[in-house]
């Protein structure tokens, strides 16, 4: 077993931070793992599920205003996508 880091809240049972626990990862599948936790303090043992965090890339405002130039200066669809991109095979 090995420290509970990235665990947050507290135990339901005696209110120990959940941060004192110990965890042992029982399944392990892509992003999300299945935890056995053992609260530091009561020492109860229950089921957690970790799903790790994917980073997610801020929009900043220099990109908001290439959209919106981009969007305004367009008259239609293509102006704004290359050809594959509106290659529709289905929908005729």
């Amino acid at each position: 077993m090995y420290g509970a880091e990235g665990l947050t809240g507290s135990c339901k049972a005696c209110g120990t931070t959940l941060e004192r626990a110990a965890m042992r990862e029982v399944r392990h599948f892509e992003e999300t793992r299945l935890l056995e936790v053992t609260c530091g303090g009561c020492k109860r043992t229950f089921l957690a599920i970790h799903v790790d965090a994917v980073p997610i890339d801020a929009v900043n405002m220099e990109d908001v205003v290439e959209a919106a130039e981009q969007l305004s200066s367009a008259r239609s669809l293509s102006d704004l996508f290359s050809p594959g991109d509106l290659d529709l095979p289905d929908a005729a």
